[in-house]
């Protein structure tokens, strides 16, 4: 036997390291709170260890969800705190075990490394021989081992036996084989004994807790059965596919009629279409002879017309050689050419003086404009510039006017023009240097534009523009001081009790406004901060104040002075602010100034050092102190951004304005200069049309009598030679056309003789396709040849005919391929139902009308028997044998249970035949089975029908139905008898009934005896762990409870409530009281001597239970 000696818990919810023994019997108890579940829990985690099988603090609410993380890491679930243990740690869970049989101890554990991150992996080991005070856990450094480390110092020693599993069932297999070979039923009655569940369905309970489901093996009785179905099946068949078979032969005698007439009928139509091609190269023969006669009468009279056109021909170049030679014909073509080329050059040149005179035009009302603009903000014309502009038009718009008739010297008028060019450049370049300008200004004003935009966002986050070396040192500052001390900028550390005193206050600080403050007590740090820094960060001219120094000067301003307009918090600007403004007096006026010392005005008009000075508007605008200074500054920048953007969008259109006078001036000093070369056109004008006029009176005086008759005769002879070239050319065009007739004839004679031994060819092939089928073919084309019609039309008459016989065999193939179709898809055969032949399925039906049918009925019967006999060898007795050993099951429990009364009350486990399924269960049972004969003759009818209906029901019911057969848990009925005295009552009847303590008897009678069957073997642990035990029992009944635990020799471990432990504790060995105190739990004990007088029912280890492992 194996008996749990002692638990340890570190770091394991509330308990950081607690051990405790256990004797045969011990109570944990505390109050509500105190962790006696946690003690439970810790136990299934070792014992079950899937966690889906375990229900952590099992006494608890349905709902209760604490998880393995909440008792890793202590989970408290307070606002200020979430768990006992933070960061990395180790957790491990020790359980020993004192083996009697061996006589040594092992221990069974868990070791967990937890993480910050609230991830954790953990491992299950067991270790023997070993015992807890051997456990290496600690290293060294006094720190946990880490789970690798645990099981790294351990699997080396090869003195221990070790086992380590981060698998959960391997390590439940390992468990249960180190227990003893326990079933692996532990762990579900394990997990049910920790939490109160009434029985509410005895037949439940049975199914959980004593009888295992085992499976009964029918494959080989429903592959029987199938044979003999398959053969009964095929037997009917055979007669099903013999008249399909003959159908299907009848139907290909059908197509074979009407395939044979098709192919005769194909030799007479290619035979006539060979006689169709040979009378069509004859007509081809006379075609040819006609072109040939044709094409001879053609060229002799094209010979004719060749002689006629020369003829013609050689007298108009006679006369054409005759009017060459004519002198005067001679100069009125020279004449002609000269007026055809001056009327282009005189066009030629009127056009560009037009062009030049609209060009002059455009300029002279280009120059007038511009000398009209008044220009805008950045631009303007002198009074001279004006006027030079104006006499610039005046010219231009002159010469383009009068210009035509001009006589006079045109070189001064090129070279005004020339100068207006050069003053025009000059012009041009004085307004580029301004939009140069312009744009450098423009660029400016967006630049500003940007800057104030980024002012006011900051501002709009209450963050005022400081100096870049305000900013600059005060982060500095900040990062080196840390916590030690804020860095204070002066003006936002104060407000402002009187707006009208804010100018003088703000001027009269200036840039003291923006001094840099810290504690007193890092003043020095800070300014060796300073001094260290300034050059690498180029931070100057920042004040830094001296508040050490500064403190003396709290509470010494004077009445009337500046400080009195100013309020603050924080002691450290109090100081500063006294230290400025405390002897600055307010005066009332100019006047008032002179009765003191240092005083200003509320205009800003101040007096120090017997001199009166005016503070100027920049030093206090914009303002900084106080909150009102940024809504003020505010306001003031949003002014300056209207305005900066008015100033640019004026700007951008003067810009625009001035850039499209510069776009038209450019390039016009070349266009003057251009221009001024043009002016000769106009002379140019005058002597070409001069020069045309004096060639057209000279062309006037010529005599061209001779010519004008040389010419009339050379256009008739170009008549006639026009005629006869005509005539030649249709005569030659005509030939072609014969000659293209010869060769196509020629071509079509020549193809023709091909076509016929094409078709001459295809009727041989047709005879070397069909030898046996010729003398056939030829006696049907007897008929066509004597007949007189047409060729063509004997074969439309021949084709149409085939036609309609190809159609009736394509139909009778068809409903043959369809039957074949139908054949396959019946017998699933895989034959082409398409095949031209038909030996395949004649074969088949050769070989069924040869087949032997009473063979078949043979067969039939012989796997019918072969089924039947699988039937009776496994399935019904399996399931008898599995019958006969349940009842044995419960024999040996309700053994067990006539050993323990609860006071007069007595438990007894009644199983009877099942009502449901009693007509299976007597034909199962029957004796008469094992005789001889087949297994439905060798009992009555009744039983042989219940036989035979269980049988359909298996071999033909899918496998979910077929549970509901096989199982044979089923076949039996089961219920709880009580025993009082003379009376008994069955525990289904009043289970409904009972108080909570009579109903919570029978629940630990059946665990206890479920624990007793497992533990049904001396090599077994004993363990039984109750959680919140017997809560509803009274003391006799608890009482009787314990003392049955001590005669089962089981070692019961039963988290109890307080109170109830005055009627327990004098019944065990050992008493564990729990505490809770401030999130930290511990153990303490009181033993107690172990009776050894106690009475142990020893288990029965028979042959029966050897069966239940090996049966199936």
């Amino acid at each position: 036997m194996k008996w749990l000696k002692k638990l340890r818990l570190i770091n394991w919810h509330y308990f950081a390291d607690e051990v405790m023994d256990f004797g045969k019997q011990t109570l944990i108890t505390g109050k509500n709170a105190a962790g006696k579940s946690t003690i439970i829990d810790a136990m299934q985690v070792l014992f079950v260890a899937n966690q889906r099988m375990i229900k952590f603090n099992p006494a608890a609410h349905e709902d209760a969800k604490r998880t393995l993380l909440d008792y890793l890491k202590g989970k408290i679930g307070s606002d200020e705190r979430g768990y006992v243990r933070d960061g990395d740690f180790n957790t491990y869970l020790l359980a020993e075990f004192e083996d009697q049989e061996k006589r040594e101890s092992f221990v069974v554990g868990m070791v967990a490394d937890v993480f910050s991150s609230l991830e954790h992996a953990e491992e299950f080991f067991i270790l023997a021989p070993m015992n807890l005070d051997m456990l290496e856990l600690i290293k060294p450094d006094g720190r946990l081992r880490s789970r690798d480390e645990f099981r790294g110092y351990y699997q080396g020693n090869s003195s221990i036996k070790s086992v380590f599993e981060q698998n959960k069932s391997q390590y439940q297999k390992a468990l249960l084989s180190r227990m003893g070979h326990v079933h692996e039923r532990f762990f579900q009655t394990f997990t049910r004994a920790l939490s109160f569940k009434p029985i509410q369905n005895i037949r439940d309970f049975v199914y959980q807790n004593i009888l295992d489901r085992q499976e009964l093996q029918l494959g080989l009785m429903k592959e029987n059965f199938a044979v003999h179905e398959r053969y009964q099946f095929e037997l009917q068949e055979l007669q099903k596919r013999k008249n399909k078979l003959g159908q299907i032969q009848e139907r290909f005698q059908n197509v074979e009629k009407y395939r044979h007439l098709v192919i005769e009928q194909d030799y007479v139509i290619r035979s006539l279409r060979v006689l169709k091609e040979k009378e069509t190269f004859d007509q081809l023969v006379l075609e040819l002879q006609g072109i040939n006669l044709k094409l001879e009468q053609t060229r002799s009279e094209l010979e004719l017309a060749k002689q006629k056109k020369e003829e013609a021909t050689r007298q108009k170049d006679e006369l054409s050689r005759k009017l060459y030679e004519n002198s005067e014909e001679k100069r009125k073509n020279e004449l002609d050419l000269n007026i055809e080329s001056g009327k282009k050059s005189l066009i030629d040149l009127e056009e560009r003086f037009s062009v030049w005179k609209r060009s002059m035009q455009k300029q002279a009302e280009f120059l007038a404009n511009l000398g009209i603009w008044n220009g805008n903000s950045i631009w303007g014309f002198s009074d001279n510039d004006r006027k030079q502009l104006q006499n610039a038009a005046d010219v231009l718009s002159g010469l383009s006017a009068n210009f035509s008739n001009y006589e006079g010297d045109i070189e001064p008028e090129k070279e005004r023009l020339r100068r207006m060019g050069d003053q025009l450049e000059e012009v041009q370049e004085r307004m580029s240097e301004t939009r140069t300008r312009s744009s450098d200004n423009l660029r400016e004003l967006e630049q500003q534009i940007r800057e104030t935009e980024g002012v006011i966002h900051n501002l709009e986050q209450h963050k005022r523009p400081y100096h870049e070396g305000v900013m600059k040192l005060k982060t500095l500052l900040e990062e080196r001081l840390g916590t030690r001390s804020p860095v204070w900028i002066f003006c936002e550390e104060m407000e402002l009790m009187d707006e009208t005193w804010r100018n003088a206050i703000e001027g009269y600080l200036n840039t003291q406004r923006f001094d840099l403050l810290v504690e007193p007590s890092v003043f020095r740090e800070a300014l060796s901060i300073y001094e260290r820094e300034k050059r690498s960060r180029r931070i100057e001219g920042i004040g830094l104040v001296n508040t050490a120094a500064e403190q003396k000067y709290l509470n010494t301003s004077q009445d009337g002075s500046l400080a009195e307009s100013i309020d603050t918090s924080n002691s450290v600007i109090q100081a500063h602010m006294e230290h400025l403004l405390g002897r600055v007096m307010k005066a009332v006026d100019d006047q008032d100034l002179l009765r003191y010392r240092t005083a200003v005005t509320a205009s800003c008009m101040g007096y120090s050092n017997l001199v009166a000075r005016q503070i100027p508007e920049r030093l206090y605008s914009p303002p900084y102190i106080g909150a009102q200074a940024v809504t003020r500054q505010l306001e003031l920048k949003r002014e300056e951004l209207v305005q900066l953007r008015r100033q640019h969008a004026l700007l951008s259109v003067d810009l625009e304005q001035l850039q499209a006078w510069l776009d038209q001036l450019k390039g016009k000093q070349s266009l003057l200069v251009m221009l001024a070369d043009q002016l000769e056109l106009q002379r140019d004008v005058a002597n070409c049309m001069a020069e045309l006029q004096r060639w057209e009176e000279e062309r006037k005086t010529i005599d061209l009598s001779e010519a004008d008759r040389l010419r009339e005769q050379i256009g008739s002879w170009e008549k006639t030679e026009k005629h006869w070239e005509e005539n030649r050319d249709s005569l030659n065009r005509k030939i072609g056309s014969l000659e293209e007739g010869v060769k196509e004839v020629e071509t079509r004679r020549f193809l023709q003789i091909n076509f016929i031994k094409d078709k001459e060819a295809i009727v041989e092939q047709w005879k070397a396709a069909w030898p046996e089928r010729l003398q056939f073919a030829q006696g049907r084309l007897e008929d066509p040849i004597r007949s007189t019609i047409a060729t063509e039309t004997k074969l439309i008459n021949w084709e149409s005919s085939r036609k309609g016989n190809e159609t009736k065999r394509d139909e009778e193939s068809q409903q043959l391929a369809q039957l074949r179709a139908e054949y396959n898809a019946t017998y699933t055969f895989t034959t082409n139902i398409d095949a031209e032949n038909n030996e395949v399925y004649s074969h088949l039906l050769e070989q069924i009308e040869g087949l032997d049918i009473p063979d078949y009925q043979k067969k039939v019967e012989a796997a019918l028997r072969v089924s039947e006999e699988e039937f009776k060898s496994h399935f019904v007795f399996k399931l008898r044998e599995a019958i006969e050993m349940a009842k044995r099951e419960f024999r040996e429990l309700n053994y067990a249970l006539d050993n323990f009364p609860f006071s007069s009350d007595k438990y007894h486990f009644h199983v009877v035949p099942s009502e449901k399924y009693r007509r299976y269960y007597d034909a199962v049972m029957d004796p008469r089975l094992m005789e001889r004969g087949t297994l439905f003759d060798v009992i009555d009818d009744e039983r042989a029908d219940a036989l035979q209906e269980l049988f359909e029901q298996l071999v033909q019911n899918e496998a979910e139905d077929m549970e509901e057969f096989t199982d044979y848990r089923r076949y039996l009925d089961y219920d709880i008898l009580v025993r009082q005295g003379d009376n008994q009552y069955r525990f289904s009847q009043v289970l409904k009934e009972k108080s909570g303590g009579e109903t919570q008897t029978p629940f630990y009678v059946a665990i206890l005896a479920s624990f007793y069957h497992l533990y049904r073997s001396e090599r077994t642990l004993r363990i039984v762990v109750f959680d919140e035990a017997f809560n509803k029992m009274d003391e006799q009944r608890i009482q009787t409870s314990l003392k049955l635990i001590k005669k089962m020799n089981l070692q019961l471990i039963a988290a109890v409530p307080d109170e109830k432990i005055q009627h327990m504790a004098p019944e065990v060995t050992t008493t564990l009281i729990v505490t809770n105190q401030d999130y930290r739990c511990f153990v303490d004990m009181i033993d107690r001597w172990e009776d050894e007088e106690t009475q142990v029912i020893e288990p029965r280890e028979t042959e029966a239970d050897w069966q239940q492992e090996t049966l199936f």
